[in-house]
């Protein structure tokens, strides 16, 4: 009885919460948007290749379809590399495109830096799905809105302030994981878009009719299945409960925003005042491949998966390319974060091994790093011993990085099955390639989209009863189910094409470049 009334009170105090929350930030400026120079548009986005892999995209599409549009993009160091890179590639299908004129945005205050500074570590990241991990799930995604101090957030809020100014776009396109760049652009009262490579499930809860945030759609970090089973709807509102009260409160956040608001930044922060009437909104979301949800505000476009691809591998890594004409390949990339520890090192390596001994037919390539100790040494190779066979005969081939774009790999048609992590980029590459999936959750959303693979039918949650840890036989287990010859891989195989083919017969990044294009001329001048 004690168990029901406090849950009673908590949805109560959530739900008051929320509709205050909604209140303080539904009132929307009459005052029409400055109008910026035609054809120009602003990324600012944070640098970091789970963050910024759509916004790079969208400004390769600019400068392939869209040559009229000057693109500038503001971010931190290493993002001026990788902007070079295309602005090249671009005039080699478009010769009249122009460079991107790269905004270097002060050193030592990137995301990254900001989650250094605060102490976390990848190891604190890691969580279990479900009530075991909602804490961390709550403490961390009210970081992650905001992760800066009062006075980083200042410093980024004045710089790009003045590179507004100079720039005087159009279109400002935003990052919903760089709060300082928001609140420049709204302080200025700039025509400004989102483009974000999140669920819509995700970034719309609210949006949707009949208190479905609490009890019909799985929430982040949950790992529970959709449909949501009648058994699992109590834990799915308990865990809401929690989840959106701390993301309302934001108690962490606090002193930052007194700060601020001293300074003059007087806006909310919160991770939902981010969506309004007047804002367009891009996502990679592929309706018929995400959770589905009943309400899809009408300035929100859904373009696909937004995929980098250059070159081709032959093009990019010859030795490569040869490697893969050898034999069906199992791709293995938990991303750029991800390093491995000697648990994970020792399961995988067993389970890679198992898999080719079984499938005699099949290589694996592994995307591998360890992970440093605390000072900064790392283990032996001894937990390759299983492997060794492997590795000498050419059947494995491990990379501390991979020299070729990630689409440009599993577009190749060697790669059978795409195991990653399961965050937003992993899987909508894949599902964007046509390529079956093991995704191995690490956190937060990855969990959703590792359930969302099966859900869609292109894959599997890897070692679902032990997640986020794993064993060589579950990880064994995953990797022979997406490859067996059988109906069922035959049938992953065959829905993992069909998605395929229809995002690469309109990309989401051309989709999205085409609507900022139209955005982007609206501006004065010429």
């Amino acid at each position: 009885m004690m168990k029901r009334l406090l849950l009673g009170s908590s949805v109560l105090i959530a739900v008051l919460a929320l509709i205050i929350s909604r209140w303080a930030t539904s009132s929307i400026s009459d005052i029409p948007p400055v109008i910026g120079r035609n054809n120009t548009v602003l990324f600012i986005s944070n640098w970091e290749f789970g963050l910024s892999n759509v916004y790079v995209a969208t400004a390769y599409a600019l400068l392939e379809r869209h040559p009229e549009v000057h693109v500038h993009f503001a971010s931190f160091t290493p993002m001026g590399p990788r902007l070079e890179r295309i602005s090249g590639h671009s005039r080699l299908k478009t010769p009249s495109a122009r460079d991107i004129v790269f905004h270097e945005l002060p050193e030592g205050l990137s995301f990254l830096n900001a989650l250094g500074t605060s102490g976390r570590t990848l190891d604190d990241m890691i969580h279990p799905p479900g009530r075991a991990g909602i804490s961390t799930v709550c403490r961390d995604m009210t970081f992650y809105v905001a992760p800066w101090s009062g006075e980083d957030h200042l410093t980024l809020y004045q710089k790009l302030t003045g590179i507004i100014d100079e720039v005087d776009p159009a279109l400002v396109v935003l990052d919903v994981f760089f709060r300082p760049a928001i609140d420049a652009a709204r302080k200025q009262n700039r025509l400004h878009a989102f483009l974000t490579p999140n669920a819509l499930v995700d970034t719309f809860p609210l949006e949707q009719p009949y208190g479905g945030w609490l009890w019909k759609y799985p929430i982040m970090g949950s790992g529970i299945p959709y449909p949501i089973p009648w058994s699992r709807i109590p834990e799915n509102i308990y865990l809401s409960v929690r989840y959106f009260y701390a993301m309302l409160a934001m108690p962490n956040y606090r002193a930052t925003q007194k700060f601020l608001k001293s300074k003059g930044i007087t806006d909310r922060t919160s991770f939902f005042d981010l969506h309004r009437p007047n804002v367009p909104w891009f996502t990679q979301t592929l309706l018929g491949a995400s959770t589905p949800i009943d309400v899809i505000p009408p300035n929100v476009t859904c373009g696909g998966p937004i995929s980098l691809l250059l070159s081709t591998v032959e093009e990019q890594s010859p030795d490569l390319n040869r490697w893969l004409t050898q034999a069906p390949t199992v791709l293995i990339n938990l991303g750029s974060v991800f390093v491995w520890t000697e648990d994970y090192a020792r399961a995988m390596a067993q389970a890679v091994a198992d898999l080719l001994l079984e499938r005699t037919d099949l290589q694996v390539l592994w995307k591998f790093r360890k992970a440093p100790d605390a000072s900064g040494a790392t283990y032996s190779d001894d937990f390759t011993s299983p492997l060794r066979p492997f590795l000498e005969n050419g059947r494995v081939k491990m990379e501390y990085w991979l020299a070729v774009d990630p689409t440009s790999l599993l577009e190749t048609g060697h790669i059978v099955a795409s195991v990653h992590h399961g965050g937003a980029g992993g899987y909508h590459e894949a599902l964007g390639a046509g390529v079956p999936q093991v995704a191995l959750p690490q956190w937060l959303d990855h969990f959703n989209f590792a359930q969302l693979t099966e859900y869609v039918g292109v894959g599997v949650w890897g070692c679902k009863g032990t997640s986020p840890y794993w064993t060589a036989e579950c990880l064994r287990d995953a990797m022979l189910t997406v490859v067996d010859p059988g109906e069922t891989g035959q049938a992953m195989r065959e829905k993992a094409r069909r998605f395929g083919e229809l995002v690469q017969s309109n990309p989401g990044q051309y989709i999205v470049a085409r609507e900022i294009a139209k955005l982007t001329a609206s501006g004065y001048g010429s």
